[in-house]
């Protein structure tokens, strides 16, 4: 059986994206390396980690689609939790019957999470 381990997000800066995140998708961060620019947060038995890229985590442009998509059951109270920063957060209505919570982080990553049914 294949499951997912680990999700990377690249980030200008370790310390206020892990800020953004913790508020954002109410994690608990298990440890930040900023000398490696790396941190990482569990999340519902996966991990969830943030780098910057060029210091051993990756090497993915930061911005844009981040080609994942996170599910959580309750969209409206996530929306509610928003940091300010988040600006563009909004849940759509998908063509499918679908509900999605969108948002872009700092470096303008585009974050998307479905609502579990």
């Amino acid at each position: 059986m294949i499951g997912v381990a680990l999700v990377k997000i690249p980030v200008s800066d370790v310390n206020r994206s892990v800020a953004f995140y913790e508020k954002a998708l109410d994690l608990t961060v298990l440890f930040v390396a900023e000398e490696y620019g790396w941190a990482q947060f569990e999340a519902s038995g996966m991990g969830l980690a943030l780098y910057v890229p060029g210091k051993g985590g990756g090497e993915r442009p930061i911005g844009g689609s981040v080609d994942f998509h996170l599910h959580h059951s309750d969209l409206d109270a996530l929306l509610d939790g928003m940091p300010a920063e988040a600006t563009d957060a909004g849940i759509h209505e998908n063509a499918d019957g679908s509900r999605s919570l969108e948002f872009s982080d700092p470096d303008a990553n585009l974050i998307k999470i479905m609502e579990s049914r």
